[in-house]
């Protein structure tokens, strides 16, 4: 069965552009250009993956995924934010209200598919489950759980696969086309934004460990655990 995608963006335009490369590689694709009625869509037969515009009128795509993240039927569902331009601000609520990723417009092919590819890969209930233990940090792949000293982070699922691309790589300096490429699954184009702002949530959530990321100017980080 076909991987079910649903499209929420405002300008007919770029939903049938996004469905037309996403229906080429065999995704089952469904849009809507009204909010309210996308989430009653939604509720109704959750897809497996949603893609939602931030700025859209009457309803933006912040308060949309405020809804399917607080709705049972609908919170586990991968959402990846999109929109022509994105205040930081926007960016960082939209990953804190449990968004996946962020994808500005308009569309690379090669950038939007291996996000969306990335996206339900990590939505697969069938992946193997296996555990990551470094230092005080230990990593369940199996639930997309993290732990300091057994006490449970709240990440999101980018947070999650940031840090555990550290962890495997302690004490080595990653650079920024090494993250982009590993965590994102997409080339480097020289834009810090999405690294860096995806780096600084997840500084703040490690709370006195986040020191344990070490900004290399010019150049990316290095994970350090600490004795």
């Amino acid at each position: 069965m076909n991987q079910r995608i649903f499209i929420v963006d405002d300008e007919p335009d770029m939903v049938r552009i996004a469905a037309d490369l996403l229906e080429e590689e065999g995704y089952h694709v469904t849009a809507s250009t009204h909010p309210e009625e996308a989430i009653k869509k939604i509720r109704t037969n959750p897809p497996d993956l949603i893609l939602l515009d931030i700025r859209m009128p009457d309803k933006d795509g912040l308060e949309v995924c405020r809804e399917l993240k607080s709705d049972p039927q609908t919170n586990s569902v991968p959402i990846i934010m999109i929109s022509v331009k994105a205040e930081e601000a926007d960016v960082v609520l939209g990953l804190e209200l449990g968004a996946e990723d962020y994808i500005p417009k308009p569309y690379r092919r090669r950038e939007l598919l291996a996000r969306v590819k990335t996206a339900l890969r990590r939505a697969d209930p069938n992946q193997k489950v296996e555990r990551l233990q470094v230092g005080p940090f230990t990593l369940d792949f199996g639930s997309y759980q993290a732990f300091i000293n057994k006490k449970e982070l709240s990440l999101t699922p980018k947070e999650f696969e940031l840090l555990s691309f550290f962890l495997k790589r302690e004490g080595r300096v990653l650079t920024r086309a090494m993250i982009s490429e590993s965590v994102w699954g997409v080339e480097y184009t020289g834009s810090t934004r999405t690294i860096d702002v995806h780096v600084d949530m997840l500084r703040r959530k490690l709370g006195k460990w986040g020191d344990a990321i070490v900004g290399l100017k010019g150049v990316g980080y290095r994970f350090e655990v600490p004795d």
